[in-house]
Formats: structure tokens, sequence, C-alpha cells
């Protein structure tokens, strides 16, 4: 059993105050349109939203509009993406054996991507949505170039990001404060020594951060 914890807690610094969660994406609300991927999704019994706090009416009412009826329940983010997950992960069903971390601000990603994710999380314990590098990485120290890693073996890590929610526990307990700075979820798990599988995930799943994302996200719709 699943539960996807979607998080659209974040703030709005880099969209001019504008909250990319409920911009609408070609009439939907962007948060809803991931939701709506992982409520298509035949391994995904229920979803818990992180959301900013005195909202959370606001985003249930719009899951009840749209159809998202997976959704068991809709919880305050918190100042950090660490404190966001711990928040969701303690509505979780204490059935749900996997969960399946989301990015709301990435409303492209379509359910065959979802459901290769959290197959291999089945199968390895740990398993992250990633796209290739295809430009040349610098590493660079006081504004000059140190080096130039091999791009061939460089991914960008994207989400969904799906662990066997005991496993995920484990590693938040053994990390203890550790993990309140992480900004990828994988990571908890790299820190620990646990392994972590990349299946082949082909579609765009852009993440929309800035005021001009959200033309190219409805051009990519159009042109699906």
């Amino acid at each position: 059993m699943f539960s996807a914890l979607i998080l659209a807690g974040g703030s709005a610094s880099r969209m001019n105050g504008i909250n990319k969660q409920l911009t609408l994406l070609d009439g939907v609300p962007v948060v809803i349109r991931s939701a709506l991927a992982f409520q298509r999704s035949a391994k995904v019994s229920e979803m818990i939203l992180a959301v900013p706090a005195g909202q959370e009416e606001r985003y249930r009412s719009l899951c009840q509009e749209y159809g998202v009826d997976k959704l068991r329940a809709v919880t305050a983010g918190g100042s950090t993406r660490a404190l966001s997950v711990k928040r969701a992960l303690e509505q979780v069903s204490p059935e749900c054996g996997y969960i399946a971390i989301h990015d709301g601000a990435r409303p492209l990603i379509p359910t065959e991507d979802i459901d290769r994710v959290l197959s291999d999380a089945v199968e390895f314990g740990g398993a992250i949505a990633a796209a290739p590098v295809t430009d040349t990485i610098k590493q660079c120290s006081g504004g000059f170039v140190g080096s130039t890693p091999d791009r061939s073996a460089l991914y960008a890590a994207q989400t969904p990001q799906a662990f066997r929610k005991e496993l995920y526990l484990s590693c938040l307990e053994r990390l203890g404060s550790r993990a309140e700075s992480l900004t990828d979820d994988s990571a908890l798990l790299e820190l620990c020594g646990e392994q972590v599988h990349i299946p082949p995930v082909t579609a765009c799943n852009m993440k929309i951060t800035r005021p001009q994302d959200i033309a190219i996200a409805e051009a990519v719709l159009r042109q699906k």
C-alpha cells in the first residue's frame, strides 16, 4: 500500500508572491494536476497534502471539486521540507507499507512514470525519478572552475521519490537532527548507506518555480 505525500507548502519567493500551487495550468491548479496523476495510479491508496498553514480547508475543497477522492488528510507544511514531510508522515495510515513523496509543483509527471518509481521502490526499498544531466557541469570555488565531472554519471533528482516506510523512518531516526537540513529525500537513505534506484523516466517532469514556467508547462500539455 502506497501513501503519496504531496508537498505544496513552499514559499512564493521566486514566483513574485504568486502561489504557484494554485496557479491555473490550462485551467486546473498546479497542485491538483499533481494530485490527479497519483489519483489515477492503481498503486496509490491514499494521499496527504502538506499546504501553507491556514489554507488547509481551501486545498481540501479543491480536491473535492476535482474528484481527488484518495485524499486522506491535509496538513500544515513546515518551515523546511523535512518538517513538511514529517507532518505529512504523521497522517499516513498505519497499514501503509510504502510512501511516495512528490513536489506539488511538478504537475506534468505522468501516472506511468509514477508507477515505474513505485514499482522500483517495492523491489529495491527506495527509488526516485531523475533525469540525466545534459549540460556540462562545473564545480567551482571562489568564482573559478575547479573541475568538470563526467556528466554521463550525473542525474538531476526529481520527484516522486518512493521508499519502504520502515526503511525511511529508520534512516530518519539514525540521522536525527542532520535530516532537518536535507533538501532531497533520497539523500536520507544515501547518508545511511542504503541504495536508491533510478528507473527510466522519459516524460517531461519540470518543476514550476518561476512565472514563465507556467507558459512552458502549458506548451508541453498542448503537445500531449
